[in-house]
């Protein structure tokens, strides 16, 4: 399923809530989800709750289906989900925004601290340098091929403790080097 037509998202304003006490509760369960100010009609009594508790923080839960989409608990999270995939969708894509977000975070403090002990966060490539890795990939990215927009890719990127070398280096285009930030 191409990843362009999948709607899959986070929502922060959904959780889980304990209803008050009333007799029909007794038995229908003291547990709901509520999304905003809407409360879901599904209710769960205290063991369930506590066993999805405990399953989602390895496996997603399917919580209820509203309408075409699907309510999943992962990671003490909500999502929502309108093109019916399995746990195991659901579980690979959080763990790719996780490990995404993770590696933001560790290039964003990496160049925090390089800035903090008045260290630049990088340093020209130099022109030797530039022209083998020109003339290594044949002025092309090494992606598409493509000869516009080039630029010079770190392929271990300097805040990951990647050199400046020609065997770090490559060719891609602006494009193929915003996908590459992207998954990497």
């Amino acid at each position: 399923m191409p990843l362009a037509v999948m709607s899959f998202r986070e929502d922060n304003n959904t959780n889980l809530v304990r209803l008050d006490w009333t007799f029909p509760r007794l038995f229908t369960g003291r547990y709901a989800v509520r999304t905003g100010k809407r409360l879901s009609n599904r209710r769960w009594r205290k063991p369930q709750i506590q066993a999805v508790r405990a399953s989602q923080q390895e496996t997603p839960v399917w919580m209820m289906a509203d309408g075409q989409r699907q309510l999943w608990y992962f990671h003490d999270k909500f999502y929502w989900d309108s093109d019916k995939l399995t746990a195991d969708d659901v579980k690979a894509l959080v763990l790719r925004r996780e490990r995404s977000l993770k590696q933001e975070l560790d290039t964003a403090h990496s160049l925090m601290h390089a800035e903090e002990a008045g260290r630049p966060p990088r340093s020209p490539i130099p022109t030797d340098l530039r022209r083998a890795v020109f003339e290594r990939d044949g002025g092309k990215c090494v992606e598409c091929e493509s000869g516009f927009d080039i630029q010079y890719d770190h392929v271990l990127p300097v805040a990951l403790g990647g050199a400046t070398t020609v065997e770090n280096l490559q060719l891609l285009c602006a494009d193929c080097n915003r996908r590459k930030g992207a998954h990497l």
